[in-house]
């Protein structure tokens, strides 16, 4: 059986769940694969696709209408990023494993980039390989689906973003753990738990602490003696919702943080809602500032008296899900968190359910990014949605207006993470196995407008360009998933204005 076949089969037996965990994942393939199966390099290569979390990149291009084999490169694109390297062959291969392990991906992918990677025979189970060093740069975003539906754009790393991924324990040992049984890897597992389980349950009860105790704090001297019931806290919040408790329950008071003069905590089904009153105009404004971040996964939109704020990990982030808003006028701000298993699709539902007075932002917001836009777009075929890398202030997926060209918006909150960008383009554009134009782009024969890079590469044609507009920080890429590199470029031109 190869190696590929044996996760699926490993996948089918135990479940999804040891994929989650990159230790526990090599123990495995340690105790079952035998000497002739996998190299060293490869089971590193494995290792690090679960550390990096490839396989939820890959499955959320796959859902979101992507062409398998189009999200098999994009995500072995960004694998060999976090690892450090380049080499694209070996990181699609190990994301197409993961994939097909899990039913997502046909084993076609898998043997094609088999096919691509260099000999790996040399490395034995018994000897080590390299690392590929510490990974560069934030979590890379990912590709557009294919139409009908607009994309998820692809980016390189813009730079070290606060919810980029840890960096990875590269302690491989140079000879191989010992073989365990899988029964006694399963069993050591199951006995580590219970003992973990146990721990718990010990310093809970030496801290007096059960959930009820937590909600007896919560009322203790520490805080406020405040009306916690639904109707008194929808009268007081209603200028963030109309029912801003619908869904909630257990409500009690909060110790609030400097500058609140309340802090209310509700349960939530699958997480917790927050909502703070502030003392002053300056304690909102700080607030306000410090969440409003840009990492990777986020969609942000300040209006100045209202601020909408949501977060979703599975972006390239850590942490849980979040969805935030304020009012300045009433100087409060309600936060969502998730828990768990906790999405953050639940997390806006709920949001909704509760008839908030902010909305979601439906389209491009920045001015001068909008100006960009209309040179080639029309703005009203542009859909805002999570960004898919560190700095960036906003991305929208947009229509071109021919049917099988997609188009992926965005905008820097610096210059700095914009050229690195664009250096990344060029990369791909130097290496490319067909290329189109490249160079700066220019309005007729006036001055340098920015940089443009056409290529084809892996049957896809890629064009990208930006704007050297100050206060821009401007990019578009357009894609042909046909590798129609001429009829790509051709659009852009026809379409600019």
């Amino acid at each position: 059986m190869e190696l590929h076949e044996t996760l699926a089969d490993l996948v089918r037996t135990h479940g999804r769940s040891i994929l989650d965990d990159a230790a526990g994942f090599r123990g495995i393939l340690d105790d079952v694969l035998d000497e002739d199966q996998a190299s060293t390099g490869d089971i590193n290569l494995l290792v690090d696709a679960v550390r990096f979390d490839a396989l939820s990149a890959l499955v959320g291009l796959i859902d979101g209408g992507a062409d398998p084999g189009r999200a098999v490169e994009e995500a072995g694109s960004r694998l060999a990023r976090d690892r450090g390297g380049d080499d694209l062959a070996a990181g699609s291969w190990a994301t197409a494993v993961l994939g097909y392990a899990v039913g997502r991906v046909p084993e076609a992918h898998v043997l094609r980039y088999r096919s691509l990677r260099p000999p790996t025979s040399t490395f034995s189970r018994g000897s080590s390989l390299p690392p590929a060093g510490p990974p560069v740069g934030s979590p890379a975003w990912s590709p557009p689906a294919a139409p009908p539906t607009p994309p998820a754009p692809t980016a390189p790393p813009a730079s070290p973003g606060p919810s980029g991924p840890a960096p990875p324990s590269y302690g491989y040992p140079a000879q191989p753990a010992p073989r365990k049984s899988r029964a006694g890897l399963w069993i050591a597992a199951a006995v580590a738990l219970i003992v973990v389980v146990g721990a718990v349950i010990t310093v809970v009860a030496l801290a007096g602490g059960d959930d009820d105790g937590k909600k007896a704090d919560k009322g203790s001297s520490d805080t406020p003696d405040v009306d916690v019931s639904a109707d008194a806290l929808n009268d007081r919040y209603g200028a963030l919702a109309t029912r801003v408790t619908e869904g909630s329950s257990d409500c009690a008071a909060s110790g609030a943080g400097t500058g609140q003069s309340e802090a209310v905590e509700c349960t939530i089904d699958g997480g917790e809602l927050r909502l703070v009153t502030f003392d002053d105009e300056a304690a909102f404004t700080a607030a306000r500032k410090t969440r409003l971040d840009y990492r990777a996964g986020t969609l942000t939109a300040d209006e100045g008296a209202t601020a909408l704020y949501e977060f979703d990990p599975e972006r390239g982030g850590s942490g849980p899900p979040v969805v935030y808003w304020d009012v300045q006028s009433s100087l409060q701000a309600a936060l969502l968190t998730g828990s768990g298993g906790t999405d953050i699709d639940s997390l806006v539902d709920h949001f909704k359910e509760t008839g908030p007075r902010v909305s979601e932002p439906t389209a491009p917001s920045d001015a001068v990014l909008r100006t960009f836009i209309e040179q080639h777009l029309d703005i009203a075929d542009c859909t805002r949605e999570r960004t898919f890398a560190a700095k960036e202030t906003e991305v929208s997926s947009c229509k071109s207006g021919v049917k099988d060209i997609v188009v992926s918006v965005g905008r820097y909150a610096t210059h700095e993470a914009l050229v690195e960008k664009r250096k990344f383009y060029k990369g791909q554009h130097t290496s490319a196995s067909t290329r189109g134009g490249g160079g700066p782009w220019r309005l007729g024969e006036g001055k340098r407008e920015g940089d443009y890079w056409a290529y084809t590469d892996a049957g896809t044609a890629t064009l990208y360009w930006d704007w050297d507009e100050p206060d821009c920080n401007c990019y578009a890429v357009a894609w042909q998933f046909d590798g129609k590199l001429k009829k790509l470029e051709s659009w852009w031109v026809t379409s600019g204005k």
